[in-house]
C-alpha cells in the first residue's frame, strides 16, 4: 500500500511539475495562477450582462454568404469583388434598422470555425453607428485592442468605437463577437472633428498581388507598391454626392500627393503633435504591422488644413524591439518609395515623435491610464469572460515595451569623434555617426564650460548595409591646448543626454593636398591590342585580341567589344568608366582571364550573349553590373567578388564555377538563371540578394549569409547540395514559392558566432522542402 501511495504521489508531481510548464507557455504562472485567472474572470462575467446584436437575414441569401465564404477558403484569400452585400435587419434591445452585411477581412482566419466576421451598413443609427464590423475577437487579440483605442482617445487622436456584444445570426447563438466601427462620418462626430473625408492609399492592386502569391506566382512587380497607388476616400458614394466631402477629399489627396512627391514635407501636410502621438502610441502596444502603406488611415481637418491619423487594427500586443521612429534608410535618395522612411525625414516631424515618445513611454504615464480605465475595462473583460474565462491579461506587456524603448533610445554610442585640425582661432572634429538616429549636436564641453552651437548641427543616422561616414563640424575659439574636449548631443526631441569624448588621437583622413592625389582622374593606359576613336570609344583591334600589359579605362571613356570578338586578359584591366560586351545569340563575345588577369570594375559593366570564363574574373567596387543571356564556365576561382555595387543578373547560365559569387554589402538581383555545379554560389556579407525563377543544382552550399545579410527567392529551386544556408550574425533566408531537396543540412545556424543584436532566421513559405536528412542545425 505504501508503495502504490508512493507512485501515486510521485506520478502526481511529475503531472504537476510539467502542467506547470505547459501553462508557463500561455503566460500562467502555474496551474494556481490558471485558477486564480479563472475565479476572477468568472466573478467578472457574472457582474455584467452583454449587449445581444440580432442579425436577420433570408435563408437563400445565407446560401449566398456561405457561397462567397468556400471560394475565399478555397484561394486562400478574400476579396470582395463587385456586390458582395445581402440585406438583412439588425437588432439591438428596442433599436432595429433595416441594413447589408457581407464578409469582410482579407486573411481566411476571418472564415474559420463558425465565427465567421462581418461588415454590416445600416439605414439607421445602431449604437451610434451606421458602419460597422463583426468579428472574433481573437481576430483583434481579445481586449488588447480596446485598450489600444482608448489609448488613442486618451490622446485625442481618432479612435474608434471597439466593443464586445453577444451576436445572434438568425436563430443561432454565435456568442460573444467583437465590435469594431467601420469609417464614416460618425467616427468623425464620437471625435470632436469636423466634417470631412477619411482617406486612404487604395491597396487593391497589393491584394491582387497577394493572389498570385497565394497561388504559388510570386511576381516582383512594381504595381503593387505604394508608389503605384492613389489616395481615396471610405464610403465612396457619399462623399461624391456631397460637395463638401468631396472638395475635403479633393484636397487631402492633394497634399498626400504633394508629400509622396517630395514637394511638400511632413510638417507641411500632416498634424504633427497627433501623428506624433499616434505612432509613440503604436510604439507602446507594438504594433508596427499596422504602418504598412496598405492599412493607414488618414483625415483631413477642414479647420487645421492638416492630414491627421486614424487609429485602425493594430496588431497588439507585440514586443517593440524596434521603434517606428526607426526608419533607416539603406540610402539616402528614393525617400519617396517608402510612405513611413518620408514620413521621418521631415526633422520637425522626428523630434515631436521622440518628445512624444518618451512622454508617453513611462511608467507613471501607463500606471495612471491604467486606473483610468480600469472600471470599463474589467466591465470589457467580464463580457470576454463569458465564453473565454481561463484567457489571461494583464499590462506586462507594455510595462516591457516601454523598458525595450527606453532601452533603444539610450545609445551606448551615437558616433564616433575625431580631431581633423586644430587652428589658433578653431577646431574641425570629424564625427561618423554610428545609430539607428539622427543625432543633434549641441556643443563642445572644455574644462567643464560649454562653448554652444548656435543653430544646433544634426548628424544623419547611419544608413544601413553601408560603411559609416565622417561629417566635419568646426567650432570657432583657441582649442590648441585643450584636453579632454566632450561633444555634448542629443536624439532632437529627446531629454536624454549624451556626452561623447573626443579621440585623443586625429582623424585618419588625409588632408586636402593629398586626398586630391589621391583621388586624381587616372590616364588612359591601352594595350597595343586596343585603339581609340575620337569620341572617347575604345575598341579591340582584332577579332582574337590579347591584352598582356595593365590598361585602364577612365571615367569618361568607353570600352566597346563588338559581336565575334574574343578578348584574353592577362593582366588588369581596369575598368573606371563603362565596359560594353554585347554579342547576338548566333555569334556572341568571349572572355577569358589568365595568369594574373583579371577585370577590376569601379564603372559600369553591360554584358549580352557573352561568355565568361578562366580563373578569377572581376573584383568590382561601387560600381554596377548588368548581364542579360550570358554564360559563365570552367572558372577556377570566382566570377565576380564585389563590394557595394548594385549587381542584375538575367537569363543567364552557369557551370562548373567554384565561387559565384563573393557580395558585401552588394545589392544584387538574379532572375531566370540556371546555375549549376560548384563549391558555393553565394557568399554574402551584409548585402541583400534575391533570386526569382531561377534553378540551383548540385553546389556544395548554396550560400553563406554573413553579418546582416538578406536572402529572398521566390519561384526557386535549390537541389543536391550538402547544405542550402550557413546563417551567421543576424542574418535572414527567406523562400517564397520554391522547392528546396536533396541536401544533408538545410540549414546551418552558427548561434555561437552571433556578435550582433538579434540572431539569425529563415522562413520557409509555401516551399517544398523534401528529402532533407537535416533540415536544421546550430553550431
Amino acid at each position: 500500500m505504501r508503495r502504490f501511495i508512493l507512485i501515486v504521489l510521485l506520478l502526481s508531481s511529475v503531472g504537476f511539475y510539467l502542467a506547470n510548464l505547459k501553462l508557463k507557455s500561455f503566460g500562467y504562472s502555474g496551474v494556481f495562477d490558471l485558477i486564480s485567472t479563472y475565479n476572477s474572470n468568472s466573478n467578472l462575467a457574472n457582474a455584467v450582462e452583454p449587449e445581444i446584436l440580432h442579425l436577420k437575414l433570408s435563408e437563400s441569401d445565407f446560401e449566398f454568404i456561405k457561397s462567397k465564404r468556400k471560394i475565399a477558403l478555397d484561394r486562400g484569400l478574400q476579396i470582395n469583388e463587385g456586390n458582395n452585400y445581402v440585406k438583412c435587419n439588425v437588432i439591438v434591445n428596442s433599436d432595429s434598422s433595416k441594413g447589408e452585411m457581407r464578409l469582410k477581412g482579407h486573411m481566411t482566419d476571418h472564415l474559420e470555425g463558425e465565427k465567421w466576421s462581418f461588415r454590416i451598413k445600416t439605414k439607421k443609427e445602431i449604437m451610434g453607428m451606421y458602419r460597422f464590423s463583426l468579428q472574433h475577437p481573437g481576430t483583434r487579440n481579445y481586449i488588447y485592442e480596446w485598450v489600444y483605442h482608448q489609448l488613442l482617445k486618451n490622446e485625442d487622436v481618432i479612435y474608434l468605437n471597439y466593443d464586445f456584444v453577444n451576436l445572434k445570426l438568425n436563430d443561432k447563438d454565435l456568442g460573444i463577437y467583437a465590435l469594431e466601427e467601420h469609417f464614416g462620418q460618425h467616427v468623425l462626430e464620437r471625435n470632436n472633428r469636423p466634417k470631412g473625408a477619411i482617406i486612404r492609399w487604395n491597396p487593391n492592386l497589393y491584394w491582387e498581388w497577394r493572389i498570385d502569391e497565394f497561388q504559388n506566382v510570386y511576381l516582383d512587380e512594381d504595381y503593387s507598391s505604394y508608389s503605384s497607388s492613389y489616395a481615396e476616400p471610405y464610403d465612396k458614394g457619399t462623399v461624391t454626392k456631397d460637395k463638401e466631402l468631396l472638395e475635403n477629399y479633393q484636397m487631402a489627396a492633394y497634399q498626400l500627393e504633394q508629400f509622396r512627391t517630395g514637394t511638400l514635407k511632413t510638417s507641411d501636410v500632416f498634424d504633427v503633435e497627433r501623428m506624433a502621438k499616434f505612432l509613440a502610441i503604436i510604439d507602446l502596444v507594438g504594433g508596427h504591422y499596422s504602418l504598412d502603406w496598405s492599412d493607414v488611415k488618414f483625415y483631413y481637418n477642414s479647420y487645421t488644413k492638416k492630414v491627421e491619423p486614424v487609429g485602425y487594427e493594430s496588431f497588439s500586443i507585440r514586443k517593440s524591439e524596434k521603434i517606428a521612429g526607426q526608419q533607416v534608410r539603406d540610402n539616402y535618395s528614393n525617400l519617396q518609395l517608402n510612405f513611413h522612411k518620408q514620413l521621418f525625414a521631415d526633422p520637425i516631424f522626428f523630434a515631436a515623435y521622440i518628445s512624444n515618445l518618451e512622454r508617453i513611454a513611462d511608467e507613471a504615464y501607463l500606471k495612471n491610464f491604467i486606473d483610468k480605465i480600469q472600471p470599463e475595462f474589467n466591465k470589457k473583460l467580464g463580457i470576454m469572460a463569458k465564453e473565454w474565462p481561463y484567457r489571461k491579461f494583464n499590462f506586462d506587456g507594455y510595462f516591457e515595451n516601454i523598458r525595450l524603448i527606453r532601452n533603444n533610445l539610450d545609445l551606448p554610442k551615437p558616433f564616433h569623434a575625431f580631431t581633423q585640425s586644430n587652428n589658433k582661432d578653431s577646431i574641425v572634429l570629424s564625427l561618423a555617426p554610428v545609430s539607428d538616429f539622427p543625432i543633434e549636436i549641441i556643443g563642445l564641453k572644455k574644462k567643464n564650460k560649454i562653448n554652444y552651437l548656435k543653430p544646433a548641427v544634426f548628424l544623419p543616422a547611419k544608413a544601413r548595409h553601408t560603411v559609416i561616414k565622417y561629417f566635419d563640424i568646426t567650432f570657432f575659439g583657441n582649442y590648441k591646448k585643450a584636453k579632454n574636449l566632450i561633444l555634448i548631443a542629443k536624439i532632437p526631441g529627446s531629454t536624454n543626454i549624451f556626452e561623447v569624448e573626443v579621440a585623443k588621437y586625429p582623424s585618419y583622413k588625409l588632408n586636402n593636398e593629398n586626398l586630391n592625389s589621391v583621388n586624381k582622374q587616372p590616364m588612359l593606359i591601352i594595350d597595343t591590342a586596343i585603339m581609340v576613336a575620337n569620341n572617347h570609344k575604345v575598341f579591340l583591334k582584332f577579332k582574337d585580341s590579347n591584352l598582356n600589359q595593365k590598361t585602364i579605362i577612365p571615367k569618361n571613356y568607353e570600352l566597346v567589344i563588338k559581336p565575334g570578338q574574343s578578348l584574353t586578359i592577362s593582366d588588369s584591366l581596369i575598368v573606371y568608366g563603362k565596359m560594353k560586351s554585347h554579342g547576338f545569340s548566333e555569334l556572341g563575345v568571349n572572355i577569358q582571364t589568365q595568369n594574373k588577369g583579371i577585370i577590376q570594375l569601379f564603372g559600369e559593366l553591360q554584358a549580352t550573349n557573352t561568355q565568361f570564363t578562366g580563373q578569377k574574373l572581376i573584383e568590382s567596387k561601387q560600381a554596377k553590373i548588368d548581364l542579360y543571356q550570358s554564360q559563365f564556365y570552367d572558372i577556377s576561382n570566382f566570377f565576380i567578388d564585389d563590394y557595394q555595387s548594385i549587381i542584375n543578373i538575367n537569363t543567364c547560365q552557369s557551370g562548373n564555377v567554384n565561387i559565384l559569387f563573393k557580395l558585401s554589402e552588394t545589392e544584387s538581383n538574379f532572375k531566370n538563371c540556371d546555375f549549376n555545379n560548384g563549391k558555393n554560389t553565394v557568399n554574402s556579407n551584409g548585402a541583400i540578394v534575391n533570386f526569382i525563377n531561377c534553378r540551383i543544382n548540385n553546389y556544395s552550399n548554396f550560400s553563406t549569409l554573413n553579418y546582416s545579410a538578406q536572402c529572398y527567392m521566390w519561384n526557386t529551386s535549390i537541389s543536391y547540395s550538402d547544405t542550402i544556408i550557413k546563417l551567421c550574425n543576424t542574418s535572414t533566408f527567406n523562400s517564397y514559392g520554391c522547392n528546396l531537396s536533396h541536401f544533408d543540412i538545410g540549414f546551418l545556424i552558427q548561434k555561437n558566432s552571433d556578435k550582433l543584436m538579434g540572431k539569425s532566421e529563415y522562413i520557409i513559405y509555401k516551399t517544398e522542402t523534401s528529402q532533407f536528412k537535416l533540415l536544421e542545425k546550430n553550431t
